[in-house]
Formats: C-alpha cells, sequence, structure tokens
C-alpha cells in the first residue's frame, strides 16, 4: 500500500514540475506601448546623417578658419 501511494505522489509531483513547464514556455511577455515607442526612438536616432556638422568661415586675414555648428564639413 505505501509503494502504491509513493508511486501515486511521484507520478502528481512529475505531471505539476512537467505541466508547469509548458506553462512557463507558453507564456509570452508583450511590451507595453511606452517601452515599444522607448525602442523605436533609440533605434531611429537622433539626427540625420545629412545634417551639417559644422560651417567653416575663413578669415580675411588668410590666417586660418572660424568653425560654427551649422555646417556640413568636419572642423
Amino acid at each position: 500500500m505505501r509503494k502504491k501511494i509513493m508511486k501515486v505522489a511521484f507520478v502528481a509531483v512529475f505531471a505539476a514540475v512537467a505541466g508547469y513547464g509548458v506553462y512557463m514556455n507558453q507564456r509570452t511577455e508583450a511590451m507595453s506601448d511606452l517601452m515599444l515607442a522607448n525602442v523605436e526612438a533609440l533605434a531611429s536616432g537622433e539626427s540625420d546623417y545629412n545634417s551639417k556638422v559644422w560651417e567653416r568661415y575663413y578669415r580675411p586675414e588668410g590666417d586660418g578658419y572660424n568653425c560654427t555648428k551649422t555646417g556640413n564639413e568636419t572642423c
């Protein structure tokens, strides 16, 4: 009688563990709208790659140039 109870208990524990494993594998986590918006914002970047970086203004004296952050060159 005791062996039969142990077998039934073992089968019940095994079925519970297997069922929990199946449940955990089928469960999906949906992204919230806020999280999805954040991921899209990070993926899109902060500016256009064709935007200007520096604008060079050459000095009238001919001894170099000044730069401002609105141009399309490196400075």
